[in-house]
């Protein structure tokens, strides 16, 4: 990135938007920096955990073998399929089946 360009942002950042968390800046590619992929998750991972670290500076590349949720692949097109009732999880969970979405403080 242009050293100037990004000293000019974070100027008007802070002059309109001051004590605001800078904003995630992501785009799609055919190709990615292999120094900056996520790590494929052992078991389910949620992508939005991984969206922490960027919040905090870390760059990170996904592709379809580094998002550990299904919602995640689904939402950054990775996939088409939906689970059934997948609406619901999001919401509350499906009663008996599949808990919700827990937040945790971290996020």
């Amino acid at each position: 990135m242009d050293a100037e360009f990004k000293e000019r942002f974070l100027q008007n950042w802070n002059r309109y938007f001051p004590g605001a968390e800078l904003p995630i800046g992501f785009y799609y590619s055919n190709s990615a920096e292999p120094k900056f992929m996520a790590k494929p998750p052992q078991g389910h991972r949620c992508v939005i955990g991984d969206l922490a670290k960027v919040r905090k500076g870390k760059t990170l590349c996904f592709d379809t073998h580094t998002i550990g949720c299904h919602g995640g692949k689904r939402y950054l097109g990775f996939e088409r399929k939906q689970a059934p009732h997948f609406e619901y999880f999001l919401s509350y969970g499906i009663p008996g089946k599949q808990h919700g979405p827990v937040f945790h403080p971290l996020y």
